[in-house]
């Protein structure tokens, strides 16, 4: 585990110690509360590219497939975390406040 976040490790370890490759919800589950456990409580940001080095280090038997549609879907969830914290939330809000007064 490289540059795993101890606040992380115990539930990046329930996932990807169990059976990633079958794509089962209760491993997709695990997989969705690592990735939000890692956006909400850890300030550095960590890119695909460090899921992609720690996955391939801790479960080396992963398709490239695999890693490549995780890394694809851990972007996507730490993209979507950040939308109220953009510019275009912060436009809308305030469209919004101004046409309610």
């Amino acid at each position: 585990m490289h540059d795993m976040p101890k606040s992380v490790e115990r539930w990046y370890k329930l996932w990807i110690n169990q059976f990633p490759e079958s794509w089962h919800p209760s491993d997709l589950e695990r997989f969705y509360m690592f990735v939000s456990v890692l956006v909400h409580r850890v300030h550095k940001s960590r890119d695909r590219y460090w899921l992609e080095k720690n996955m391939r280090a801790d479960r080396p038997q992963l398709s490239e497939n695999d890693i490549e549609a995780y890394c694809d879907l851990f972007e996507h969830l730490r993209d979507y975390s950040n939308v109220w914290k953009s510019q275009q939330a912060r436009l809308v809000a305030e469209d919004t406040l101004r046409k309610q007064r």
